[in-house]
């Protein structure tokens, strides 16, 4: 069926991209918005080599129909999003807290990279409104970092004096 997809017989169909983040690898599958299996979980790199390996996995299938989730996790899905934003990929950052509720819905209660992929998928397909980054956020994201480093550059500049320098 998967073949069926390639085609464009399902132009109509959503497929959902769920993408589980860590530091150093990720892992993503594909289902379709009946269920199905489209791509098996399989791991990539956090790097631009990764990047291209999962956009490779995906570039059989219409862009328009893709619908790619990964929860938020701290800074490390940050250049990954960036490079799918900027290859104009639908991408939707997850609250933890929807796939943690998915994943109790789970019948097994293993919790893997490989089964997160699902989860993820699936969570994205349960959702109502979802929000997909712009380039508008992608912008708010630099800042943000711009802001933390700047930040953490005034603390080792201008250290706190510690008040009970001052008593005697």
């Amino acid at each position: 069926m998967v073949s069926d997809f390639k085609k464009g017989r399902y132009n109509l169909m959503k497929i959902f991209v769920g993408i589980d983040i860590a530091k150093l690898n990720h892992f993503a599958a594909a289902i379709s918005s009946d269920g199905e299996i489209l791509i098996e979980p399989f791991k990539f790199t956090n790097d631009a080599d990764g990047f291209q390996l999962l956009v490779s996995k995906l570039e059989s299938f219409d862009k328009n129909s893709l619908i790619i989730g990964l929860e938020s996790t701290a800074h490390y899905g940050d250049n990954l999003v960036r490079y799918l934003v900027a290859e104009f990929y639908q991408v939707c950052v997850l609250n933890p807290i929807k796939t943690c509720q998915m994943r109790k819905n789970n019948v097994r209660k293993t919790k893997t990279d490989k089964v997160d992929t699902y989860v993820i998928a699936k969570t994205l397909m349960m959702q109502d409104n979802l929000r997909f980054i712009t380039f508008f956020d992608l912008d708010m994201m630099d800042l943000k970092a711009l802001g933390a480093l700047s930040a953490e550059n005034h603390k080792a500049t201008y250290p706190i004096e510690n008040p009970t320098d001052n008593l005697c």
